[in-house]
């Protein structure tokens, strides 16, 4: 939904400019309700033209997220970004990337935030979809994504995984991480038995029980899990993604994107700015921003586990500020080709708006 109204005044609206379907029922089958859902709870949407007065009008966003994440969106609203940029966002929170992605092809998300590899199994079954920013990024120097493990499990390094329950996130970004970690040590990306867990932040619980061998996670939790369950780390597994390369970034119907091009450029605009001023906000601060979204509240478990905070603010505050590096983006969807994410390589630059590759949108 788009809809404008003039600054201190009655809105008006318009019917949506542009605004297509594409149905494709062999993708994310389980998530194939969710636009129809969105649709009824929003409502009908508006467009405006983006000329004449409404050049001074404020423009209605629906963005689509996952709860605590991704914080540039977090970051520009709490920071007046959004304000100054005239848009309003409403947030609409679901479980991960496919169903953001679906609900996004639905028309009941305008622009939505998910997993790279996501948006590109979308565009490679022919959704007319465009991605209009990077996001997330790993943070150089500061591994986060480890296996954790109970001390005895006979798990100490990379091999001894093979034959084991390995907890995952359901999003595909974990699971080809951890195949490349395999493969670049010649061990097979196959080996162990990957087991999704959909509530990540249960993952430590499930290790302890004996649910499973071993769990890949990051940020706080490692901290909690290690003096809670005494986890062990068995390995540190960032070295897959290519330096510079984008793990999730922000999309769009392509349709979306052609009627409404200045509002793609202001949102754009502020999102970068709401990431820089995450990165130079403390820990603390970020945790607070974090936990009004639905994020964990880091700072409980600092106060039992020193190191959380800082554990916390390196998962989280690796966010782009600035446009794709398509070659590093190109390498990044070869390896999820390589490793069963994706049907086969291709070339992202032609399903990226000009805002994607833009220094200063």
């Amino acid at each position: 939904m788009i809809s404008t109204s003039p600054s201190g005044g009655r809105g008006s609206s318009a019917r949506p400019a542009g605004r297509a379907r594409v149905r494709r029922p062999s993708f994310l089958t389980a998530v194939a309700a969710v636009g129809t859902l969105l649709v009824a709870s929003c409502g009908t949407s508006a467009a405006s033209s983006e000329t004449g007065s409404a050049a001074q009008s404020v423009d209605t966003v629906r963005v689509g997220v996952i709860a605590g994440s991704p914080p540039g969106v977090y970051s520009a609203i709490a920071n007046g970004f959004f304000d100054k940029q005239r848009i309003k966002v409403e947030l609409v929170t679901l479980s991960g990337g496919p169903a953001l992605v679906a609900a996004t092809e639905g028309g009941s998300i305008d622009i939505a935030w998910a997993d790279i590899f996501a948006w590109a199994a979308a565009i490679e079954q022919g959704f007319k979809l465009t991605i209009i920013n990077p996001a997330n990024a790993l943070k150089p120097g500061q591994p986060v994504n480890v296996i954790v493990t109970k001390p005895g499990s006979g798990i100490t390094s990379a091999k001894d995984l093979a034959g084991k329950k390995l907890g995952v996130p359901a999003q595909a970004l974990t699971t080809v991480q951890i195949k490349k970690w395999l493969a670049d040590q010649g061990l097979d990306p196959n080996g162990p038995k990957y087991t999704t867990v959909q509530d990540r932040t249960t993952s430590g619980g499930l290790v302890a029980q004996g649910t499973l061998d071993a769990a890949a996670t990051s940020g706080a939790y490692v901290t909690a899990w290690e003096a809670q369950y005494g986890l062990t780390v068995a390995g540190t597994f960032d070295s897959g993604v290519p330096e510079g390369a984008a793990t999730s970034g922000y999309g769009a119907l392509r349709t979306f994107a052609e009627a409404h091009p200045d509002l793609v450029q202001r949102f754009v605009r502020a999102v970068r700015q709401g990431v820089t001023a995450f990165q130079s906000s403390t820990p603390q601060e970020q945790n607070s921003l974090l936990v009004k979204y639905g994020g964990a509240d880091v700072t409980k478990l600092e106060a039992k586990y020193p190191g959380a905070l800082d554990k916390a603010s390196a998962a989280t505050s690796g966010e782009l500020s600035g446009p794709f590096d398509v070659a590093a983006e190109n390498t990044w969807i070869e390896t999820g080709a390589r490793f069963g994410a994706l049907k086969k390589p291709f070339d992202l630059t032609p399903y990226l708006w000009p805002t994607a590759t833009a220094a200063n949108p």
